[in-house]
């Protein structure tokens, strides 16, 4: 019985020689992959500002900290968890070991479709991002208004708060209406979208129209039906429209089976 106690009390002895407490296996470089976006950017000063955050953030110290070590903190994954915690514009975040003493982060940002406001965005998972986090982009993005409901119920000055996800069904509707005009009907481009008690209403461009249209779409329809009405009724009436210089600039969608047009205004 005493040949495995001592076997094992060896191993764990050579386990701790090997990794924690080798000198030899200590952090002393840590790097960014990818030259892009926010938290990975090309220029050497602010790449350098960012790992500075990361490494305040996981209490990683040069020289000092193990590449491996029985404190939970310094596990990979729990690294990267905290990573996403504290900075919620990070979908996703990838640290790999290098031996002997190296670190490497991969980041994924998550992409911004709308504006909320001056202080945030929201992206495709209804996840509220801090913008200051970004690279400006506002001026490529539509604007989201939401009703009070759409939206936590707070005393604070800001309606939104940092990494927080909306529930509302009326944002999924809308974030569903920016996805298929994003990646299915690329010629139409949301520039305002304001969510009211009982409908949404977006302004839009369609294609090299110069004039804005009015769509009225219905409250937490299903992305299938809102794909048909996009493909079956808004798109032909926006190519009637340009094509044979009608006037009606609001298109209302509300109504099954049929669009309701009328001039702007």
């Amino acid at each position: 019985m005493c040949i495995p106690v001592i076997v094992g009390v060896l191993l764990w002895l050579a386990y701790l020689a090997l990794f924690p407490n080798n000198p030899r296996l200590v952090v002393n470089s840590v790097r960014l992959a990818g030259n892009s976006g926010y938290w990975s950017p090309a220029d050497p000063d602010e790449r350098q500002a960012r790992m500075d955050r990361i490494l305040s953030i996981l209490r990683i110290r040069p020289g000092e900290t193990p590449m491996f070590s029985g404190r939970e903190e310094y596990d990979l994954v729990a690294m990267a968890a905290k990573l996403r915690a504290e900075i919620p514009e990070l979908e996703r975040a990838d640290i790999r070991r290098v031996l002997p003493d190296q670190l490497i982060f991969e980041l994924h940002e998550r992409i911004p479709v709308a504006n909320l406001g001056t202080n945030f965005y929201i992206d495709d998972s209804a996840t509220v991002l801090d913008r200051s986090a970004y690279y400006d982009v506002s001026g490529s993005l539509p604007l989201l208004s939401c009703k009070p409901s759409a939206v936590r119920v707070s005393q604070d000055a800001e309606p939104f708060k940092r990494g927080e996800i909306l529930t509302d069904s009326s944002i999924r509707t809308v974030l569903d209406f920016l996805r298929l005009t994003r990646l299915e009907f690329t010629d139409v481009h949301p520039k305002l979208i304001y969510i009211s008690q009982d409908f949404i209403q977006c302004d839009l461009l369609y294609r090299n129209d110069p004039g804005a249209f009015t769509i009225l779409i219905p409250l937490r329809v299903r992305e299938e039906q809102l794909r048909d009405d996009i493909f079956g009724r808004l798109l032909p009436k926006l190519d009637s429209t340009i094509r044979n210089h009608e006037e009606e600039r609001s298109l209302d969608l509300r109504f099954k089976d049929r669009i309701i047009a009328k001039k702007r205004g």
